[in-house]
């Protein structure tokens, strides 16, 4: 019996879409994701021989490994097929050593897509694995391990032990922690807005105020004199009309991080939702019979497009709406200085033809929303740009001018099937020239202030750590989940504000690493990891120069806890426990800081003092006052007393996350609660 190929993928829905493509010469199975890692109980890395990893199986993954294995015995030829990026390469990499391929073979095959062509093309053109790829992920697992490793053991001394410090994810909850702060330290700024009904139904907006322009003003002594100066509502000069021509293009293609915005305003989705939906997507479903996959690779910062897709997209596009629309300028470049990693192509459906109402049925809900999103932008971005004319208009009094803009559109173009939230608004052009008159008929001042900056939401934050460059398209979605796992973010409607348990890991390691976790810092280390897949630097001298700088914030780290766990700090709450006289000291524990007696060993006087705020200077001066709040805590906790009593036992009002109830005074033995009903 003739051996078959085999091909190695992630997971089994992949694998279940290519067995169908590639028919019976093959095997296909999955890896489910790594099958090897560092170890969970210890670092894992010999710093001092050049960061040696120690790789090993991880837990769970043994009986695949071991089918793998005899997989590949019986096999012709292995194709190493894991996804097209730097996790991709890494898996194909441990799959390799795993099964003892040879470096040189070149078993390592790619795809954007899971289509008959690609795959097909695919196999037609492996390589070998490209070690610099696998280089660089291996330097960001690395990276992750010694943050997170050597300083999340203090961070439990000090704070609790459910907290963890994170390379990227620590500079995430700075940008959190730093826009609260700039919100709690705002002062607003009074300001009036300026805008003049004119003759022949002309409304115009305050341009120019002597040197000050815009329709704002932001000295009240200023709004006064112009005030003044056009109550008697003067006659205008029209001082300039301008028709310049101007073309909106249509958004660009979709890559991860535009993708997970969108999901999350127009969908709803979080972060790791949208993934998780358009890798399904990806991988392939039962289309009419047959495993289709209808989407490219979700995990890119590329917005290309690929030949052939352009010319699907162009006859759907003809055949739809007419020549015409065909898009046939190209897009603007995205920011040269920041590097593409991954770089292959947008997220888009793979078949133009399947329009999503004609999948519908195939798909369940939350897929056939992602689908008709990727597929609905795809179209968008390879319509004609909308053109229009922009007539503006400005008319002058003593020092003062006011401008007016109006669009019309000459050609929709892709306005056809979509505007944007900024859309642009039209209205007919006014019959009017320079030179001729203009009654201000209504001069109109709203008084306003300035607000605060707003709170980032999930969609808001993958733009910002874009930005500026932290975390790479595959890293966003954990990133946050992180966040809100650790409880260092809760939502105040879909917006991130920072808990008390969220600032307090903040400040430690902003006091103690503030540039090694630092947004300038971080986002250089990721175009060294850039340089690292494209073969300009070693991974290692990547790795030794950022050590150098942090081992020496580690050593001072160490020696300030040393410190602060061995100092006895006392507050002023008395011991619960009735007769004991001793003072209550701070400490830290599993669940965060709390309350001890000092005589611990006999006296079981305990409080836990989550939420509540402790002053620095006092932690500095070990002495804490908060006795006053805890005992206001201890009275909301006891409720208010009423007159509903029940067999003997009277029943306090209390508040909980679902409303207001009764509950027992003696509630521990009796258990009893009763519902208010309202």
């Amino acid at each position: 019996m003739a051996k078959k190929n085999l091909v190695i993928v992630e997971s089994p829905a992949k694998a279940n879409t290519i067995k169908k493509i590639l028919g019976r010469n093959y095997e296909v199975t999955a890896s489910y994701g790594h099958i090897r890692d560092l170890p969970k109980t210890k670092m894992g890395i010999d710093i001092e021989n050049n960061f040696t990893p120690s790789y090993s199986t991880i837990k769970g993954k043994g009986e695949i490994t071991k089918n793998l294995r005899a997989m590949a015995k019986k096999s012709d030829k292995i194709y190493l097929a894991a996804d097209p990026d730097r996790e991709g390469e890494a898996i194909a990499w441990h799959v390799a050593h795993i099964l003892k391929l040879d470096p040189k073979e070149k078993n390592r095959i790619e795809f954007n897509e899971i289509t008959k062509n690609a795959i097909r093309e695919a196999v037609k053109n492996p390589r070998t694995i490209d070690q610099n790829r696998v280089d660089a992920q291996q330097a960001r697992r690395l990276l992750d391990r010694i943050v997170g490793y050597s300083i999340s053991p203090y961070l439990w001394q000090l704070i609790s032990s459910n907290t963890s410090a994170g390379r990227v994810q620590s500079v995430s909850l700075k940008l959190i922690c730093d826009l609260e702060n700039e919100i709690k330290a705002f002062i607003p700024q009074k300001y009036w807005e300026v805008s003049g009904d004119f003759s022949n139904n002309i409304d115009l907006n305050l341009y120019k105020s002597g040197d000050d322009r815009g329709i704002k003003m932001w000295d009240e002594e200023k709004m006064e004199e112009l005030k003044k100066s056009l109550e008697t509502y003067p006659t205008f000069e029209v001082v300039s009309t301008e028709i310049a021509k101007k073309t909106k293009n249509p958004p660009l293609p979709l890559k991860t991080s535009t993708l997970q915005q969108l999901a999350s305003s127009y969908l709803g989705f979080s972060a790791s939702k949208t993934m998780r939906v358009a890798q399904s997507l990806y991988e392939g479903l039962k289309i009419d019979g047959a495993q289709k996959g209808l989407i490219t690779y979700m995990r890119t910062d590329s917005t290309r497009i690929s030949e052939e897709a352009k010319g699907q997209a162009k006859e759907f596009i003809i055949d739809k709406y007419g020549e015409k629309y065909i898009g046939k300028k190209k897009q603007k470049k995205t920011d040269d200085k920041k590097k593409i990693q991954d770089a292959h192509e947008a997220v888009r459906p793979t078949y133009i033809d399947l329009e999503p109402d004609n999948v519908e049925e195939y798909l369940n809900s939350d897929q056939y929303r992602m689908y008709k999103l990727i597929w609905e932008r795809f179209i968008i971005s390879q319509l004609a740009p909308m053109e229009y004319d922009q007539f503006t208009l400005i008319s002058g009094y003593d020092k003062y001018q006011f401008r007016g803009i109006v669009n019309k559109v000459t050609f929709d173009g892709y306005y056809k099937i979509f505007k944007e939230e900024d859309e642009i608004k039209t209205a007919d052009f006014p019959s009017i020239k320079e030179g001729d008159k203009l009654e201000l008929e209504k001069l109109n001042i709203k008084a306003d202030e300035t607000k605060p900056p707003k709170r980032l939401s999930e969609s808001s934050l993958i733009r910002k750590l874009e930005a500026d460059g932290i975390g790479r398209p595959s890293t966003y979605a954990s990133i946050i989940e992180t966040l809100k796992k650790r409880e260092y973010v809760e939502f105040m409607g879909k917006l991130f504000v920072p808990t008390k348990l969220g600032y307090d890991v903040e400040k430690i390691l902003n006091k103690y690493f503030p540039r090694i976790l630092g947004v300038e810092f971080t986002s250089s280390m990721e175009n060294a990891l850039d340089s690292i897949e494209e073969g300009a630097v070693k991974w290692t001298d990547v790795l030794d120069e950022f050590y150098i700088d942090f081992k020496k914030a580690l050593e001072n780290f160490d020696k300030e806890v040393e410190k602060i766990t061995n100092r006895r700090i006392e507050s002023d709450v008395p011991c619960p426990v009735d007769g004991c006289t001793g003072k209550m000291l701070l400490k830290t524990g599993r669940f965060g800081k709390y309350l001890e007696c000092e005589h611990f060993e006999t006296c079981s006087g305990r409080i836990p003092l989550k939420t509540v705020e402790i002053d620095e200077q006092e932690l500095e001066d070990g002495h804490i006052f908060i006795n006053e709040i805890v005992q206001k805590r201890e009275r909301i906790k006891r409720g208010i007393p009423t007159d509903i009593v029940i067999k003997g036992v009277r029943y306090n009002l209390k508040k909980g996350r679902f409303g207001e109830y009764l509950e027992s005074e003696n509630y521990d033995s009796s258990k009893g609660k009763i519902v208010r009903d309202e």
